[in-house]
């Protein structure tokens, strides 16, 4: 199997990559993701789970993703390079799989009620009477997204492996199989290389995939699955590039009952559906080869505890069925870009004008648009979701981005996209929206989340002239400084318009040119005790738009001061949800200088700099990682002076002297920080 001797990737990966357009930003981001060793924190991680999934073929060749169960301490890492499991391949016999000594393996450890992850591939070293070894050749992490919560517990009585003589393969799906598929919200894969060698990029690899329930789709032998987006190494669909065998289990986590399928996939990558499918960027099929049903066969039982945030703006098989019986085809129309105006340093809208001529799809202020951008030299469009930012009009969409420094679609949009140009513009949709009720409202938003509040604003307004109720509305923004205010000119203008709307602006990094009751109001963030001092004695609903520290601070503050839950409304998209706060974070410094001590380099950081992980990568050190997101504990590293603060609360807790460089920012107040890097 030939490989590119600079990458971490195989060639079927890195063809995915250049399909999709993303070779080079991958090139760029993801030295380090994938080590030949388990961290720490991995072992650990592993030593403590009661479940895992491995991915290993049968004499055919083909995967099978297979669940093994056990107390925790079931899986031990006597070094970083060995994992020693005590549990039997239960279905070995059964599905005729090549588990021998020095067979490749895939390895997946997942955690459903804090949804970390973290997956590992390697070769079975030996096989014994009461388990079996794997060698290590790869060892990464895996963000969180589109995992469902939920809290296993064992059943009742103590699980025995029943009787697996009465088990036999089946060459087509049974009514059972098919109705926990179609209506499943979990399933894992098991996909591989087309050749197996030393070579530690060739072997097999076992994920999870998640989606709302109804998100898989049969038709006679084949099902049918979207692929939403996520990190964008594309470790499956390079290996179906490669090799078209897979394995696929699903499991009803509340009956116990499974369904393992083995078949050939293939990636449809100008799939029509992909375009009406909400948050897919491609569909994948396989044809189901044997399928195997199993009753009450998982030891470990839980119900759904949340959807994960990350599906908000996926869909499913039958609300494409439903859209193209109750109201046509749902399909994706072009429209020419009217307009681009600078709304901040980072920040700009864009206004769509339909090329047909006809009337724009009405919408609830609030809701989000979802467009469909095509890259020069791809196969496949960009998909992405952006909030609408005005009141409904008849004839133009208006939608505000800030560019992203690693978000292709934000860049494409404010670097290659100008007036006259050619957008895709699906339904509009979304549950963010202002509550039936007279209440007094207050706006809160920080950085780009001001988006749907301007919206909310303009519907408010209109409503209002069309004879509606006249209610208070205080609308409070916080951002850095006057670079980075969005829609200033706007909003000012609108509170000199209208007597029941009051602006409060709050700057966190205010620059020298900003005066205090001019360009802004408070210094600080916005915060519970900020809203006492400044809100009249009233009934509110609030309504929170921003990160994920500023939502979750805002909600346990508002919590705190007596605020009911049913008077908070949000659009949450971290993981977790609004009340996993964790440690509250503190605010990050506005200077600090850095000490790598193995590296003996010493350097200033700012805001812009980012966190620090990218910041040592901007000094040319190259420090374990892999997730980036604060979920696998890999970039954890000592620290021997000053505090750090993360911007988003991290799955990850590293141990006490440690930080998580991907995700820590110096503290407000830390002048120097020293880590060992």
């Amino acid at each position: 199997m030939n490989q590119l001797p600079s990458s971490q990737f195989h060639n079927g990966e890195i063809a995915v990559q250049q399909r999709i357009g993303v070779a080079d930003m991958v090139a760029q981001y993801s030295e380090g993701f994938i080590r030949p060793a388990m961290p720490d924190q991995h072992r650990e991680f592993f030593s403590n789970l009661p479940m895992v999934v491995v991915g290993i073929t049968d004499h055919d060749g083909y995967p099978w993703a297979m669940p093994l169960f056990g107390q925790p301490g079931f899986i031990q890492s006597p070094d970083a390079k060995t994992l020693d499991i005590s549990s039997p391949l239960v279905l070995a016999e059964t599905l005729k799989l090549n588990f021998n000594e020095n067979q490749k393996i895939g390895f997946l450890g997942i955690e459903l009620h804090t949804r970390r992850r973290n997956r590992m591939n390697g070769m079975i070293s030996t096989i014994g009477q009461d388990g079996f070894s794997i060698c290590v050749d790869q060892s990464f992490g895996n963000c969180p997204q589109y995992i469902q919560k939920r809290e296993l517990t064992w059943v009742d009585k103590p699980y025995v492996y029943f009787d697996t003589q009465y088990l036999c393969l089946m060459h087509a799906l049974d009514t059972r199989s098919t109705v926990l598929i179609e209506s499943t919200d979990t399933f894992f894969i098991a996909s591989r290389t087309n050749i197996f060698s030393s070579n530690e990029r060739s072997g097999i690899d076992v994920s999870h995939r998640g989606g709302k329930p109804g998100f898989i789709k049969i038709e006679g032998d084949t099902l049918y699955f979207p692929d939403f987006s996520g990190n964008r190494f594309f470790n499956t669909l390079g290996n179906i590039q490669s090799d078209e065998r897979v394995g696929l289990y699903f499991p009803n986590h509340a009956t116990g009952d499974a369904v393992f399928i083995s078949g050939d996939a293939q990636i449809l990558w100008d799939a029509e559906n992909a375009a009406e499918f909400e948050g897919a960027e491609r569909i994948v099929s396989v044809k189901i080869r044997n399928s195997l049903f199993i009753d009450n066969y998982l030891p470990m039982r839980g119900d759904l505890k949340e959807l994960s945030p990350s599906l908000i703006h996926t869909g499913t098989w039958q609300k494409i069925q439903t859209e193209h019986t109750s109201e046509g085809l749902a399909r994706y129309r072009k429209f020419t870009i009217t307009q681009k105006v600078q709304e901040s340093q980072d920040i700009s809208s864009f206004y769509f004008s339909p090329a047909d001529g006809q009337a724009v799809s009405t919408y609830t202020p609030g809701q989000f648009l979802p467009i469909r951008i095509w890259q020069d030299g791809a196969g496949t469009p960009i998909l992405r979701s952006y909030t609408l930012s005005r009141a409904p009009e008849k004839d133009t969409y208006r939608i505000s981005v800030k560019r992203e420094a690693k978000g292709l679609a934000s860049r494409m949009l404010h670097d290659t996209f100008n007036i006259g140009d050619s957008i895709e513009v699906g339904q509009p949709a979304g549950q963010f929206t202002l509550a039936s009720n007279d209440h007094a409202i207050v706006l809160l938003s920080g950085g780009v989340g001001i988006t749907p509040m301007i919206a909310m604003l303009h519907g408010l307004i209109r409503d209002i002239e069309q004879g509606a109720k006249q209610r208070n509305v205080w609308f409070v923004h916080g951002t850095q400084h006057s670079a980075s205010h969005a829609f200033v000119d706007e909003l000012n203008t609108l509170a000199k318009q209208h007597t029941w709307l009051q602006v409060h602006t709050v700057y966190s990094q205010p620059k020298p040119s900003d005066k205090k009751g001019e360009q802004y109001d408070s210094f600080g963030r916005i915060s519970a005790d900020l809203l006492k001092q400044i809100l009249p004695f009233d009934h509110f609903d609030f309504y929170l738009c921003g990160s994920v520290p500023f939502m979750r601070s805002l909600y346990s503050g508002l919590i705190a001061t007596g605020v009911a839950k049913s008077n908070i409304y949000y659009e949450f998209f971290g993981e977790g949800s609004i009340e996993d706060n964790g440690v509250e974070p503190t605010p990050a410094a506005e200077r600090a200088e850095i000490h790598f001590a193995k590296s003996n380099i010493t350097a200033i950081w700012t805001p812009e700099e980012g966190t620090l992980l990218e910041f040592a990568e901007k000094q040319g050190l190259k420090p374990m990682y892999s997730c980036r997101t604060g979920n696998c504990g890999a970039c954890s590293c000592k620290i021997s002076a000053g505090d750090v603060s993360y911007a988003n609360p991290t799955a990850y807790m590293p141990e006490e002297g440690k930080v998580l460089t991907c995700s820590a920012l110096p503290a407000a107040d830390t002048q120097i920080i020293s880590l060992d890097l």
